[in-house]
């Protein structure tokens, strides 16, 4: 539970950056080390490490060819139990092989598998058949932007991908204008799940959950999220699933991390059923004048902060939070308290970290000076780009950012249905 500005500096320091407590994400995380996954926090929340979700596999499609992928083989001796088992998943119709890991589907194009088998050294049998292809090779400029932005955000969820009290009701906040019962039957995409934290309140709330991300940070989803969601490791941009596949899409603060924000959302809207919707949230441009002043210091910092080692920004941080909180985010606890001063209160920034615990401060400053891409989008700028890529009665609400959702046409196919049996 998070502090409401009665606890010392140092008690809300300590809840920043603990590192060995038991059964602590980074504890965790410490055991799956020695366990020789690297880097990904063990599981709190997640799989029994031998249920998949049956039906929802049943919905990916092989990334070359469109046709349906199966489960070929299931390892007897998973390398990572605790988060699910290994095996290979092949294509009915031209044979191309895909890892299960971890409980986790690599749906990842070719030249992105080749890294796995070093991520993940104890999954031999989910290996055997891999071919050893350089993704540099791949001729994708992108490529390495993408991968830096996968490790930047598998570095932050393995330290802060533990799920909150707060996450609930920040779930909702990030939903509107869809509401909790809403979700319940909803058949839902969620593009980008870093931490897995909406996949679970949307699982929480009735939906079929299927939770995507491009890097390791799917391992902590997978950990934090119940047997019935699917995990998938797929790039947003490659997406194995067919068009007209869910009720509901959605893509949380990734976007806008991607090269190019516009084809990003343009690959996965097809994905919506005709009649279902797209869900993603925005950076925005601030405008409050000191608001503007302050993202000119970070954008300035950013071009050194993205090429840190992640250690080492993350130890930097701390104390930026720190301060921040000092001369920020505890005065204006103060000040919104008082009904005369409530008016100033509302300039100030980062008023959203008053109800969150200090750790939340040190991820969020994490977050913003290590992603390799960042944009920022005034309103009308959203607007538009939900309306280019097709979507018809787009809103776009402030939520700290922009909040943007729009329908797909209600023309086209029929959605599929999953199995029954």
């Amino acid at each position: 539970m998070g502090s409401t500005g009665g606890c010392s500096l140092i008690g809300d320091l300590m809840a920043g950056v603990q590192t060995s407590a038991p059964g602590s994400p980074l504890h965790s995380r410490t055991v799956a080390s020695e366990k020789g996954i690297r880097d990904v926090q063990a599981p709190q929340l997640g799989g029994n490490g031998t249920a998949l979700p049956t039906d929802l596999l049943a919905l990916l499609r092989c990334l070359e060819c469109g046709a349906t992928v199966r489960v070929a083989h299931l390892s007897e001796r998973p390398g990572y139990p605790e988060l699910g088992p290994d095996g290979r998943m092949r294509c009915e119709a031209c044979g191309e092989s895909y890892p299960l890991v971890a409980g986790t589907a690599r749906m990842l194009p070719r030249t992105m598998r080749s890294r796995l088998p070093i991520d993940y050294p104890l999954a031999r049998e989910a290996f055997q058949e891999e071919p050893g292809e350089d993704a540099a090779a791949s001729g994708d400029r992108s490529h390495d932007v993408k991968q830096r932005t996968a490790d930047s955000f598998a570095y932050e969820w393995q330290r802060f991908g533990a799920l909150r009290e707060q996450w609930r009701r920040n779930f909702v906040d990030y939903m509107q204008p869809h509401t909790p019962e809403s979700f319940a039957g909803r058949l839902v995409l969620d593009v980008g799940t870093g931490s897995g934290r909406h996949a679970f309140h949307a699982a929480e709330l009735g939906a079929q959950v299927v939770a995507v991300d491009i890097g390791r940070s799917i391992d902590v989803a997978r950990g934090n999220l119940p047997p019935a969601v699917l995990t998938v490791q797929a790039d947003a941009e490659h997406l194995p699933f067919e068009p007209g596949t869910f009720d509901f899409v959605m893509s949380i603060g990734v976007l806008h991390h991607l090269p190019d924000p516009q084809r990003g959302l343009e690959r996965i809207v097809p994905l919506a059923r005709p009649g279902g919707h797209v869900h993603i949230y925005l950076y925005w441009v601030p405008e409050h004048p000191w608001h503007v002043r302050v993202l000119r210091l970070v954008s300035a910092a950013r071009r050194v902060t993205v090429r840190l080692p992640h250690r080492v920004l993350h130890a930097l941080c701390v104390p930026l939070a720190a301060l921040l909180a000092l001369t920020v985010v505890w005065p204006y606890r103060v000040l919104r308290r008082v009904p005369r001063l409530r008016r100033l209160a509302g300039a100030f920034p980062l008023k959203t970290y008053a109800d969150y615990p200090f750790g939340v401060l040190v991820n969020d400053q994490f977050d913003r000076l290590s992603a390799p891409l960042e944009r920022r989008y005034t309103r009308a700028e959203a607007v538009a780009m939900l309306r280019e890529a097709g979507l018809t009665d787009v809103r776009v609400l402030a939520n700290h950012g922009w909040v943007g959702d729009g329908r797909v046409v209600d023309t086209g196919p029929v959605a599929p249905t999953l199995p029954t049996g």
